[in-house]
């Protein structure tokens, strides 16, 4: 909990570093309406605070069946026999090599075939991989997934930038987001409650400690192990259902 409270410290501190420097610099004069994410009411409660603003909290119990209040981002059909749920940062390599190295292979083989489909939930585990996290759920829902293979993909590059925040501003209005909606974005107490929410229901109800984590049609499966193991577990799963493995083909990407 104190791990939580100082990235939720720390976002606060980034969020108004960068509002102020955006005034200062209008690095965006784009006037649009603020985008921020579409709650599903089913799967979280309104809570009005005193100073009216709504915060979003993430329905207690049974984690993994609760959607995600801002939108899953998902990959995959919705009828597909196997769900897997990761729970994942945005700045760890492990979940970085597991994006580009293995899911590709995963989604060709399994996904595009319609016997997988992934959802990918936000644990963020430092300021920056919660400012993605909130970013990711407040481009469009079209854009989310692409959005979200690209942070992964040019991790290094804005992890490791002299200005992570600016980086990720560029990546967002690549994704359709203006300046203005950038900073509504992470501004919004709701997005943040929410993100904060799926982070601690997954570390509290479901022992999630590290990233990635997976969760394959319940069964928890900690790390990136790789191309191979994932698709035994997979093609287990599939055999005990009396679906037969799919044959091997070259991955086409995501």
């Amino acid at each position: 909990m104190k791990q939580l409270n100082l990235i939720i410290t720390s976002i606060a501190m980034l969020v108004g570093l960068f509002v102020l420097v955006s005034i200062l610099t209008e690095m965006d004069g784009e006037q649009t309406s603020p985008q921020i994410a579409e709650i599903n009411n089913d799967a979280a409660e309104i809570v009005q605070t005193s100073n009216d603003a709504p915060l979003i909290k993430v329905k207690s119990g049974a984690a993994l069946e609760t959607p995600n209040p801002l939108g899953e981002v998902t990959l995959g059909d919705a009828d597909a026999p196997i769900k897997v749920y990761e729970y994942a940062s945005l700045t760890c390599g492990h979940c970085a090599a597991f994006h580009n190295d293995v899911l590709p292979d995963l989604k060709t083989q399994y996904v595009d075939r319609g016997l997988v489909q992934f959802n990918f939930r936000p644990f963020p585990l430092d300021p920056y991989a919660m400012t993605g996290a909130m970013l990711v759920q407040c481009v469009t829902p079209k854009a989310r997934l692409a959005f979200l293979e690209t942070l992964f993909k040019r991790q290094m590059q804005w992890v490791r930038s002299d200005d992570p925040l600016n980086s990720l501003r560029a990546y967002a209005k690549q994704a359709g987001m203006s300046g203005e909606n950038f900073v509504m974005c992470l501004q919004s107490e709701g997005n943040l409650t929410a993100v904060r929410s799926m982070y601690s229901a997954a570390k509290d109800e479901l022992g999630v400690e590290s990233t990635p984590t997976f969760f394959v049609n319940g069964e928890k499966v900690a790390g990136n192990i790789g191309l191979e193991k994932f698709k035994k577990i997979l093609d287990k799963k599939l055999k005990k259902m009396g679906i037969d493995a799919p044959e091997e083909k070259e991955s086409s990407g995501l």
